[in-house]
């Protein structure tokens, strides 16, 4: 008799089934290590203009006027805010970075104003003179399903966390929605 060469029916679906099972346990794992990644960057980023910041005051006394711009060319000081990861736009960002002066941000945060001092004709706007310089706080807010520029909405990757860090130490991160730049909230907070 002629031996067949070849896989019988039931070997295959054995090896379906066991890729199926290795992949049901790679996928949540590899997007569990996608969101560390993610928030690890914003984390560094944030620290980073934090310690940028601090080396600003020591040559100015002040934080005011402080432009991240020759750091980042894609960071907006007239709204203090940078989409992350670095060099992302509103559409493709998964956090969005604001800076702000920390005394001025008020908790709805519609009154927030960045460090940075804007000059028309070479003198200080009305705007940019309420700005005091004499703290900071930085949000990294997880961007929403429409884009980093939604401004409601839900959050595109809800399992990841929103950051908070202020000049004064305060540093916290929770997965609810930061709606001030105070505090993290009361649930769900915890620190880095």
């Amino acid at each position: 008799m002629k031996k067949n060469h070849g896989f019988t029916l039931i070997e295959l679906m054995i090896v379906l089934v066991m890729m199926a099972i290795l992949l049901a346990i790679a996928i949540p794992s590899y997007q569990q290590y996608m969101r560390k990644q993610d928030l690890a960057i914003a984390k560094q980023e944030a620290l980073r203009i934090a310690s940028e910041l601090e080396r600003f005051k020591s040559k100015n006394f002040s934080y005011k006027g402080f432009d991240a711009s020759y750091i980042y060319s894609s960071y907006n000081n007239s709204t203090g805010t940078l989409y992350l990861p670095v060099g992302s736009a509103a559409a493709d960002g998964k956090y969005v970075l604001t800076l702000v002066d920390a005394d001025l941000s008020t908790p709805t945060s519609d009154t927030k104003k960045p460090l940075t001092v804007v000059k028309s004709g070479g003198v200080e706007t009305a705007d940019s003179q309420s700005v005091k310089g004499l703290n900071w706080a930085i949000k990294v807010e997880r961007c929403k399903v429409g884009g980093c520029a939604a401004t409601s909405g839900s959050p595109k990757d809800p399992q990841n966390y929103d950051l908070l860090l202020r000049g004064n130490g305060l540093r916290c991160m929770t997965k609810n929605t930061i709606t001030n730049y105070g505090d993290c909230g009361t649930s769900g907070v915890e620190a880095w």
